[in-house]
């Protein structure tokens, strides 16, 4: 596995001003690609998100994260997009890709994808074949991994990347901390967040009890358990 040094101090922009050096991606559409993403993972905590392996809706998940955009892992993002190569970078972050054509201009294929990622749970599902929402080889060839990464709950940061190419759009998400680690649960299924104190992944969490979703106020994400050292699967 190859890891990428990100340099410098993190750029992490709150979602009422999104504002980075790239320019694959305009402020408008940084903005309604995190607040997608945001509002569901929020309808996974509150337990309102459809699993189509059981015709119910997903259990409801506990310490589920907030994510904040951040304009470093836009910038790998985007490079990678700008290769025009629909694969893989291989790199230490949770990746999605999306792709379709024809090529254009705008950004709706950016704004496209995060729906089409999360689809995977309504059109596939997990909860039939991992009662407890741990990822697994198995989850994996159900071909649910870019929602599993989507969902992940530890993952607090996002950011993206857009590229027109010859023959298709590119769009490039990268994760952090990543997802997908075999043997470990996409979420925690319990009851989402009420107050402060149930948001115990990481120190200075907060709860936003409406949404379901913890967050972190201010400062890095300082992990409060020791997480396991396991197979990343992309």
């Amino acid at each position: 596995m190859k890891a990428i040094l990100i340099v410098g101090i993190a750029l992490i922009v709150s979602a009422s001003s999104i504002n980075c050096p790239s320019r694959g991606l305009s402020p408008d559409t940084r903005k309604a690609m995190l607040d997608k993403h945001n509002e569901l993972r929020s309808q996974n905590a509150l337990g309102r998100a459809r699993d189509g392996s059981t015709g119910r809706n997903a259990p409801r998940a506990r310490n589920m994260y907030k994510l904040q955009w951040d304009c470093n892992l836009e910038r790998i993002a985007q490079n990678w997009a700008n290769r025009c190569q629909f694969q893989h970078s291989r790199s230490n972050l949770g990746e999605n890709l999306y792709a379709s054509g024809p090529p254009t201009n705008n950004d709706g294929p950016a704004r496209d994808a995060s729906a089409s990622w999360w689809d995977e749970l309504r059109e596939i599902g997990i909860g039939r074949y991992s009662a407890n929402f741990r990822f697994s080889n198995s989850v994996s060839s159900r071909g649910v991994g870019h929602y599993t990464q989507m969902a992940w709950a530890r993952t607090t940061k996002l950011g993206c990347g857009h590229a027109k190419c010859s023959r298709m759009n590119i769009v490039v998400c990268n994760y952090s901390p990543a997802g997908n680690y075999v043997g470990q649960q996409i979420y925690i299924v319990g009851n989402p967040c009420q107050k402060d104190s149930d948001c115990t992944t990481y120190r200075n969490s907060r709860c936003s009890a409406k949404e379901g979703l913890c967050y972190i106020a201010g400062g890095r994400a300082e992990e409060l358990h020791i997480g396991f050292n396991q197979t990343l699967v992309v």
